[in-house]
């Protein structure tokens, strides 16, 4: 398998001038580079720089995938209005992901490995599809942080004894930027599922925010809007959003679980799941073999004209619907124990039909047991 790697970067904030898009010409010839946008394959050799220091110095995202299974995703966020502490809590020290602080910024880096070689057919997931993931944690939304968390847990890099961060509201009704980091970090369903129980959805409050912010002081009021002032680049909608929920905060919340516990309603949930995906499987072979019967029991009533009709379908290259009949015929053959004169009834048709060798060579390897 030949090598593959892509490297794309995204500037959100800040556009770069033409100086930064001149010095990253001189990391690559080759890249696409344009005002908001660096990306790159290589099918030989590596990037010639640090993609975390390319990111701090030029952009806001970074999305990184090799062929072998690796992948990286890297985002820049202003620290300002930020709650680092919970969201340092989802990057443990041992994971595979990373939380850095960088001055007056966090770099949230995603990682998954993978030891054995990808399909290359199957997609990595893009960095369109992921870029929400930064409004949303701005915002305060830290369910793609905690998805980090599960994904350390997956791993085995958390002791059995360690809890759990705090929960984000919602973990059963992911984003589409959400969910398609489930994909890329390759998390387990039954995983995010126990995780996700007993947590209950989280309720739209944009009215009771309304009412909160008409609520509030003047002087309050006065503090907030200075800040938009002062910090036009600040994103005040998340700030005053998370302050309005840290206010309503329930006196109580749903107990934290350790790895432990969560791993053992997840290995609960899987065994849930397969009994009920191997009874939906039951069911649906009953009914198909219910339908199978009912057809057959009708084939029997006319097998003559059913053996004229496929000989009709043969002449005709009608091959798809004929392989049905065929089928059919063969199964009502074995069901009457007399396999053998449809072998004999078959070999006529195949010696009036000779022409039509495309359907007896597609017969020979579709031919039932």
């Amino acid at each position: 398998m030949s090598e593959h790697q892509v490297y794309e970067f995204v500037a959100l904030e800040r556009p770069l001038t033409a100086g930064q898009m001149a010095q990253l010409r001189a990391v690559s010839t080759r890249a696409e580079i344009t005002p908001t946008r660096f990306w790159n394959e290589y099918h030989w050799g590596n990037l010639k720089a640090d993609p975390a220091q390319l990111l701090l110095r030029y952009f806001d995202a970074h999305l990184y995938s090799a062929n072998w299974g690796d992948r990286r995703l890297m985002l820049r966020l202003p620290r300002e209005g930020l709650d680092v502490k919970a969201l340092k809590a989802c990057f443990p020290a041992r994971g595979p992901s990373a939380l850095t602080v960088a001055g007056a910024n966090l770099v949230l880096d995603f990682r998954a490995g993978e030891e054995e070689p990808l399909d290359e057919e199957m997609p990595p997931g893009s960095l369109a599809a992921l870029l929400p993931l930064r409004t949303e944690l701005q915002r305060g939304d830290l369910r793609g942080a905690y998805l980090a968390w599960l994904a350390a847990v997956q791993s085995g890099c958390i002791a059995p004894s360690a809890k759990e961060p705090l929960v984000p509201e919602g973990l059963g009704a992911l984003t589409g930027a959400q969910q398609a980091l489930v994909g890329w970090l390759r998390l387990d369903e039954d995983l995010l599922a126990a995780a996700a129980h007993g947590r209950e959805p989280r309720e739209d409050d944009r009215r009771a925010l309304r009412a909160w912010v008409r609520q509030l002081a003047p002087e309050q009021k006065t503090r907030w809007l200075l800040l938009a002032v002062d910090a036009p680049e600040r994103p005040l909608g998340a700030t005053l959003l998370r302050a309005f929920r840290e206010a309503q905060a329930p006196a109580h919340s749903s107990p934290v679980r350790t790895v432990h516990e969560l791993l053992a309603l997840a290995k609960t949930q899987r065994e849930r799941r397969e009994r009920a995906e191997a009874e939906h499987r039951r069911k649906a072979l009953a009914a198909t073999e219910k339908r199978l019967q009912r057809r057959l029991a009708t084939l029997a009533r006319d097998e003559e004209g059913a053996w004229r009709r496929l000989e009709r379908l043969v002449a005709a290259s009608e091959y798809d619907e004929a392989m049905g009949l065929a089928e059919e015929l063969w199964a009502l053959a074995s069901r009457a124990g007399a396999p053998s004169l449809f072998d004999t009834r078959f070999e006529a048709l195949r010696k009036r039909q000779a022409r039509r060798r495309g359907f007896f060579d597609r017969w020979k390897h579709r031919r039932p047991d």
